[in-house]
């Protein structure tokens, strides 16, 4: 026996997506016959919980899933994370200082990396859980990770195609160094922000000469560094000491004068000091002068270097006043000025950030963006909404080479080896491939799987270089981070299964291989016993292992020298340069696969639009500097995806940024706890359009509940009169079939509200196809609340044909349909309960009935919602009877819904003498009226009340005609957005004349 709760129970959300879990419905649907729809997760970081943010990003990507998997498409959603260089590092240091007091340096880099992987894990776990309660109908089965096994194989892969073509190359350069982070800092990773600082002016006494070049300097602590004075050749005062020399105070150093028309002659003191260490602008001006650029003032740790004297490994920000004052002692100070100006800091940790020149890795990505942005003034990338295609435009006039390295340890290490000639090498797996493929020792071809994986695994930094056999079974055996990618050396033995398929004479090798890697940790001794004998042989026959007692040295040779002495880089590379790689690694790259062949490329990438440039901009990058199948397939879609949506930032409902210091972030799982997630979903959906800002409230979450629970009880009303209980699974292909052969039976209103539900599904496809996902549910909402169950099943209890019962059922199994996609976990719930066949999640969009609306039903729901108005504003208790004048009453379609209308609007007489004049109103050209006795109107409150209303309409009006004349209203607006605005001013205009009309025949009565 089926029960239908009063309420409902939003605790059952875990059930139902445990159900759609095990039943594999989040899986790609293979026999899918329509086109694919791909989409991969933006990864979020594995150091944060998921914030009201992430919330709204798996809304709206679920949406899109869910909408395309109802339509028929080959769908497929990839779940995964980011490792989160920076942030993830400074936390584990910062764990393992409290907790057992030791630094990474202590640990050494392997230790501490596993430190890192243990944190890692567990943080992995939480994000994923939390993404499962926040109803993710992602296809766990496939999830990825960017520091994964397949990664660091793609990562190399790249790079090495890259340094090839001469695109990534090592250079000293300007650059932004974080001393809290001890890491360099890409210009978007650094934020400006106001400072109250000082103006310095220090005078630079001219050698053997009683005068001096003053220059203004918000950073006197660098002029230790300085290496020249430069000024304005057109300048008359100092034109004069050009290529003469000044001496630095304190340390009295000389340096040259030198001349350049960079220097601006309207900016303070017409003289700049040259400190191309510590300064972009004096780098740049140092370069075209040849001027030395080994000076330091600063070092990596924020204090002052040995060459400032007295103030040396002192900390930047104790030094400033120490030094105006010496500066003051010994008559070098001119004088000192409040100046508010902006300071580079660190977007993690808030540290100043120094401007420093060093040595590192960099990409130029010029060609590639050029490219890029072509794709999209061609259209070929559609850019939602497509204003940000302006900011894409904007970013690349300041395009400069990307520094790829960081000092880091977590990550992926830099995949060159420098000899002890300096020969740097590149070296990916391939290289272990090119070596057997040379090698004259047939016999030892099949060492080759385990040596790409060992040396995998020595440039992950995940098995110390020596090793000994326990300690590499160890690493192989551990769990690969993804979950679904089982050990390390399953995850190694899939991607190369695949890789065989191209170097079929190893696929026999690459098995026998893995069968002794299982048998190792058998349950059988002698298996046991084999299987390490066997491996110990793969050992001593390799061509790159050197044994020395119990150990084993991985060797590889300089491609030049033929030197064994390499040493790899220590830096790792920019978190960024992994997640660009992002649309071919989900779908298993570097290998050749199925996913990739299918799925590519991906049909939308959605995200944020505050990380344009620091993620999608690199993707589209790499787009086309995706060279490594260039030659494979000259037919191949080279685009990363064809769609790239972005939502807006969540505020708080004074629409202020959320942030802890203001006490206004809101966690999405005490929301879900709460009310359950179908509420939060609407609310963070309803009245968004696309790259707009939303603010988020509890009051929208109460009424979207409110709406939730009016959903519930239409579907308990349905439940009981079409006798659901009683009957056996429900056929949607039945339902349809029976109201569509026979219409001639329908009354009014089920071919009303049916026509409705038809104009409601071509409005639903046609938004969510242009991605205005709350346009799309704010008129689902508006159909539920307004039209099925403010009318259609009021009306139904007064007016019950033969089909009505089925016209119920049919309504709401379409808008169950219809709202799955942003309330899943309600309406599978609810389809379960009306005994609807199969699963909601997986059953078709629904189609169209094309059933001929009747307007006379929308003239008689107007005219009660017109009666209705005139009774509150003359304040007639709802259930006092009136008399009602409809004029021609008749003579008019709508006569035949009399007793309908007596009964919902409490009308005692519908009269048709047209001698009334007491209160009145027009519905489509139709006058009515309501008899009051005269006694009870106080015609003057009412006069005032309607001047008063007439008042705000015309200046609502005024409002609406200025933005409608507004060209840039015009030219930005969206289409439908237009169209509303100007049905609002007929609308406007329409009620306007009606009051002005009561307002005329008020002003008679009372002269």
């Amino acid at each position: 026996m089926t029960t239908f709760e009063k309420n409902y129970d939003h605790k059952k959300n875990d059930k139902i997506y445990v159900n759609w879990e095990i039943n594999w419905f989040f899986k790609e649907n293979k026999d899918a016959k329509n086109w694919k729809f791909f989409m991969p997760l933006p990864p979020p970081n594995v150091t944060w919980v998921l914030h009201i943010g992430h919330a709204q990003m798996l809304t709206v990507e679920d949406i899109m899933v869910r909408y395309n998997r109802m339509i028929g498409k080959k769908t497929l959603w990839i779940p995964g994370t980011d490792h989160a260089w920076i942030s993830t590092q400074v936390v584990v240091e910062k764990k393992l200082k409290k907790e057992k007091n030791l630094t990474r340096q202590q640990l050494w880099r392997v230790k501490f990396l596993q430190e890192v992987w243990k944190f890692v894990k567990e943080s992995r776990s939480t994000i994923i859980a939390q993404s499962k309660k926040m109803w993710a109908s992602l296809d766990w089965s496939k999830e990825q990770f960017t520091l994964s096994e397949r990664n660091f194989r793609a990562v190399r892969k790249v790079f090495k195609e890259l340094y090839k073509k001469n695109k990534i190359y090592k250079s000293s350069y300007m650059t932004n160094w974080c001393p809290r982070c001890q890491t360099v800092l890409s210009d978007l990773e650094v934020l400006m922000k106001e400072w109250q600082g000082k103006l310095v002016y220090i005078k630079y006494f001219v050698t053997w000469k009683w005068d001096s070049i003053t220059v203004a300097t918000t950073r006197p602590e660098t002029m230790f560094a300085d290496v020249a004075i430069a000024v304005n050749p057109s300048d008359k005062r100092y034109k004069k000491y050009i290529w003469k020399t000044v001496q630095i105070p304190i340390v009295n150093r000389e340096i040259p004068v030198i001349w350049d028309y960079d220097v601006d002659i309207s900016f303070w003191t017409w003289a700049l000091k040259i400190t191309p260490t510590h300064d972009k602008a004096d780098f740049e001006i140092a370069k075209r002068h040849d001027l030395p650029m080994d000076l330091y003032a600063i070092n990596k740790d924020g204090e002052l270097t040995d060459i400032c004297g007295t103030f040396a490994w002192t900390k930047v920000e104790n030094s400033i006043e120490l030094v105006v004052e010496h500066l003051e002692n010994i008559w070098n100070l001119e004088k000192v000025e409040d100046y508010t100006h902006n300071v580079p800091r660190c977007e993690r940790c808030d540290t100043l950030v120094q401007p420093l020149v060093s040595e590192q890795w960099f990409m130029d990505v010029q060609e590639a963006w050029d490219k890029s942005m072509q794709a999209i003034e061609k259209w070929e990338v559609n850019v939602v909404p497509s204003r940000f295609n302006k900011t894409f435009y904007q970013w690349l006039g300041n395009l400069q080479p990307w520094c790829i390295s960081r000092q880091l340890w977590w990550g992926h290490r830099i995949p060159v080896w420098t000899c002890k000639n300096w020969h740097k090498n590149v070296f990916d797996e391939d290289v272990i491939l090119e070596k057997y493929n040379n090698t004259e020792k047939k016999e030892t071809t099949w060492n080759v799987w385990l040596d790409m994986i060992i040396f995998n695994l020595v440039a992950d930094s995940k098995l110390e270089n020596p090793f000994n056999i326990e300690r590499l079974i160890e690493v192989l055996y551990q769990d690969s981070f993804v979950k679904a990618q089982w050990k390390v050396y399953e995850s190694y033995i899939e991607s190369y299964k695949l890789k065989s398929k191209e170097l079929w004479k190893y696929e026999e090798d690459l098995l026998k291989l893995e069968n002794i890697l299982e048998s190792v940790k058998s349950e059988d001794v002698d298996m046991i016993m084999e299987a390490g004998n066997d491996l110990a042989t793969y050992l001593m026959d390799s061509l790159f292992l050197k044994p020395n007692d119990d150990t084993y040295y991985f060797e590889l040779s300089c491609s030049e020298c033929w030197n064994t002495e390499l040493i790899q880089e220590e830096d790792t590379l920019d978190t960024w340069f992994s997640s660009w790689l992002w649309p071919f690694t989900v779908l298993w790259r570097p290998e050749k696969t199925d996913l990739l062949e299918d799925f590519y490329p991906n049909t939308v990438l959605e995200t944020g639009y505050d990380i344009i440039f620091f993620w999608v901009a690199r993707m589209m990058i790499m787009w086309y500097e995706n060279m490594w199948w260039s030659e494979e397939n000259d037919n191949f879609d080279w685009k990363p995806f064809e769609n790239v949506y972005l939502h807006g930032l969540v505020r708080d409902e004074k629409w202020k940024k959320m942030s802890k210091s203001k006490w206004n972030v809101v966690d999405p799982l005490d929301k879900i706890k709460d009310y359950g997630a179908d509420p939060l979903r609407l609310s963070l959906i309803l009245w968004t359009t696309p790259g707009n800002d939303l603010n988020f409230s509890d009051d929208k979450l109460d009424y979207n509940n409110r709406f939730l629970n009016k959903l519930w009880n239409a579907s308990r009303f349905v439940f009981n009169k079409a006798e659901v209980e009683d009957s056996e699974w429900i056929i949607y292909e039945e339902l349809y079939n029976l109201l569509k052969g026979n219409k001639e039976q329908l009354t009014s209103f089920d071919t009303w509200i049916l026509s409705w539900l038809d104009e409601l599904i071509g409005q639903v496809q046609d938004s969510m196809d242009k991605f205005y996902f709350g346009e799309a549910f704010v008129n689902v909402q508006k159909y539920v609340w307004n039209k099925f169950c403010d009318w259609y099943i009021e009306i139904s209890k007064y007016d019950d044909g033969p089909f009505t019962p089925t016209v119920l059922l049919y309504s709401l199994w379409t808008i169950y349909k219809l709202l799955h996609p942003v309330v899943p976990f309600i309406t599978e719930e609810l389809w379960s309960k009306m005994k609807f066949e199969w699963n909601l999640m997986m059953s078709s969009f629904p189609s169209k009935l094309w059933i001929q609306r009747d307007e006379t039903i929308d003239l008689l729901v107007d005219i009660i919602i017109w009666l209705r108005t005139l009774r509150s504003k003359n304040n007639i208790k709802p259930h006092q009877e009136i008399d009602v004048l409809i004029e021609n009453f008749k003579d008019t379609k709508i006569s035949k819904y009399k007793e309908i209308l007596k009964k919902i609007v409490v009308v005692w007489n519908i009269l048709e003498k047209d001698d009334w004049d007491v209160i009145t109103d027009i519905v489509w050209n139709q006058k009515i009226w309501i008899l009051i006795p005269e006694s009870e109107v106080n015609f003057k409150d009412r006069l005032k009340e309607l001047e008063n209303i007439l008042q705000e309409e015309e200046q609502f009006l005024n409002w609406i005609r200025k933005l409608l004349s507004s060209p840039g209203f015009r030219q930005n607006a969206n289409e439908n957005v237009i169209k509303q605005k100007e049905s609002k001013k007929e609308e406007i205009e329409a009620k306007i004349l009606k009051i002005k009309e009561e307002i005329s025949k008020l002003k008679i009565k009372l002269k």
